[in-house]
C-alpha cells in the first residue's frame, strides 16, 4: 500500500503544480502556455499508477513458469 499511496502523493503533486502553471498563463493571458499545461494535464490524467502494478503481476507470471525462454 506504501507503493500506491506514494504514487497517488506524486499525481497529486504533478496535478498540483500543473494548475498552478494553468493559472499563471491563464493570468498572464498566455494562451501558448495554458495549452501546453493542458495537455500536460490530459496526458497525466489518462496515465494510470496502476499500469505498473500490471506490468509487475504479468512479469512475475512470466518469471513463474517453467522453462519460459527469454529473448533479448
Amino acid at each position: 500500500m506504501d507503493y500506491l499511496d506514494r504514487g497517488f502523493d506524486e499525481r497529486r503533486e504533478n496535478f498540483r503544480q500543473l494548475f498552478e502553471r494553468l493559472d499563471g498563463a491563464i493570468a498572464s493571458d498566455n494562451v501558448r502556455m495554458a495549452a501546453v499545461v493542458l495537455d500536460s494535464v490530459v496526458k497525466l490524467a489518462e496515465a494510470s499508477p496502476f499500469k505498473a502494478l500490471r506490468d509487475v503481476a504479468a512479469t512475475r507470471a512470466v518469471l513463474g513458469k517453467p522453462g519460459t525462454e527469454w529473448k533479448f
